[in-house]
């Protein structure tokens, strides 16, 4: 089975590969969470709630990370800050004309699987219905 959040962190590898940028340039679990806020927005509460008792070392009381105090170095935390939002991110890359490509890539990356696209759903967007 395709995990679709993967998937989608390939299709931004393979929208941009002339640069090979990954979409979260990290190994460091907290980081990872951190990029991902940064980037896809905060992590909803819910999900937050239900994760396990190994996820309560990367979050405060309640649902706020545990960054950047919990960073690894300065030069981690500063990279973090330097990310952009998705929208930015793709824009930095393709073509304006390829906006669809920021309104799938958020689809896929949706925090909650409940709400994230499904692969059918992902072949059926405008992006590959529509390609510029």
């Amino acid at each position: 089975m395709l995990h679709i959040a993967s998937h989608s962190c390939t299709t931004f590898y393979l929208k941009i590969w002339f640069q090979w940028e990954a979409l979260f340039q990290t190994h460091e679990n907290l980081e990872h969470l951190a990029m991902m806020e940064r980037v896809l927005g905060p992590i909803p509460e819910h999900m937050i709630h239900r994760s396990n008792k190994r996820a309560e070392k990367y979050f405060k009381r309640g649902s706020h990370l545990k960054w950047p105090e919990g960073g690894v170095s300065r030069e981690r935390i500063s990279a973090v800050k330097k990310l952009g939002h998705l929208k930015d991110i793709v824009s930095r890359n393709v073509d304006s004309s390829m906006s669809s490509l920021t309104d799938l890539l958020h689809g896929l990356l949706t925090y909650d699987p409940t709400k994230r696209l499904t692969a059918c759903q992902a072949l059926d967007h405008p992006f590959f219905r529509n390609p510029t």
